[in-house]
């Protein structure tokens, strides 16, 4: 770590610690704790600078940053100290962070119990805890993270729910978009998939209808990446892939609930809302600056079905973008191998041979084989 960074972040530690003390013993409205925390935030953005985002991992009562441990301070051991006794070994900072935000983290470690599992984190917040004897290098530096003992996608699916929960947030109650959350995953997925790509079929366990809300956007986004990477897709594109998967269903979050988790027969009013998620949510998208603009398009046509049958609809020699059928190929793939109220999740074989059927009309032949050879190694592999 370059010492200028290392100067910037030990400000950063000298000056929220007293903002924790003061909003402890007094209140986060004081004005203490209100100018420390000012003061805290600010040298906070100087050490993020034009990084992505700044991560602490507390490992044998030492901050690890960047591979390298931080120098023992007053100020460095009792930043070890508030955090391990509140469960937290991990903590991550994104570019973009607001003072609002650091003002809940500073109340919220003044509270001195230890953080829930279920905690709604704010979007450019990210914490959790470091897995015993695990490489920070593994997942690409301080991204690799994990409950102790799991495989990489046990933390990145862990990580995902929380990140779909912070999406439907941000568009719920118009908050900042979690742009660089996402993007972040999206790039552990794709180092997770290098190293584990085994593990792709038994990423997401069955679960109920309301866990399926969360967790079906990421498993479409790992199977998107495994179907781009056979392919031979890399870099930026591959990434924009992944977001673009994660993205997909933003409209649903414009459907009512009682319509979405509806079990018995849906009424035309129902399927007329259903039908619109994807104008809606292509709409959303195109409103929030730095979504790639690969991710408006998914949105937009991942319903429509290789011969345009679908919806919404479009001129029958509408040319679907390749990243729109991969999606669809993911969605309807993770789908049919959930649980839901209204049905058991299915075999894999039964799903392969229902895609087959659907080849060349509601999907596109060439991918769907591409996906289904894809699957049949990982079944062979496991």
């Amino acid at each position: 770590m370059i010492s200028q960074k290392r100067d910037l972040i030990n400000d950063f530690l000298r000056t929220f610690i007293p903002a924790v003390t003061h909003a402890h013993q007094y209140t986060t409205t004081h004005q203490l704790t209100v100018t420390a925390i000012n003061t805290a935030y600010t040298h906070l953005l100087e050490a993020i600078g034009k990084d992505q985002s700044i991560a602490f991992m507390i490992i044998d009562d030492r901050v690890i940053m960047y591979d390298e441990p931080l120098e023992d301070t007053l100020f460095l051991s009792r930043f070890v100290r508030i955090f391990k006794q509140r469960g937290i070994q991990y903590i991550r900072i994104f570019q973009g962070i607001t003072e609002e935000e650091i003002t809940f983290l500073v109340e919220m470690l003044a509270a001195r119990s230890p953080v829930s599992d279920d905690i709604e984190f704010l979007p450019s917040i990210q914490l959790g805890k470091v897995s015993i004897g695990y490489k920070a290098e593994a997942l690409g530096g301080v991204n690799a993270v994990g409950g102790a003992g799991g495989s990489h996608f046990d933390a990145i699916q862990a990580n995902s729910v929380r990140l779909t929960s912070n999406i439907y947030h941000a568009v719920k109650n118009d908050r900042k978009f979690p742009l660089s959350e996402i993007k972040n995953t999206v790039s552990d997925m794709i180092a997770a998939i290098k190293q584990e790509s085994s593990m792709l079929l038994t990423f997401s366990p069955l679960r109920i209808l309301d866990e399926y809300t969360f967790t079906h956007s990421t498993n479409v986004c790992i199977l998107n990446l495994a179907q781009a990477m056979a392919l031979g897709v890399k870099g930026d594109a591959l990434r924009d892939i992944g977001v673009s998967a994660l993205l997909h269903d933003t409209g649903k979050l414009f459907v009512p609930e009682d319509v979405l988790n509806k079990t018995g027969k849906l009424t035309d009013t129902d399927w007329e809302m259903i039908r619109s998620h994807p104008q809606r949510g292509a709409e959303y998208l195109l409103d929030n600056p730095g979504i790639p603009p690969l991710a408006v398009v998914v949105a937009y046509e991942h319903h429509m079905q290789y011969d345009n049958s679908g919806y919404p609809q479009v001129p029958k020699d509408w040319r679907q973008n390749m990243c729109s059928q991969i999606t669809a190929i993911s969605d309807f793939f993770d789908a049919m191998r959930t649980k839901r109220i209204y049905r058991d999740a299915l075999e894999t074989k039964i799903i392969a041979d229902q895609m087959i059927k659907m080849s060349g009309t509601s999907l596109n032949p060439v991918l769907t084989k591409n996906f289904l050879i894809l699957i049949e190694e990982m079944i062979q592999s496991l």
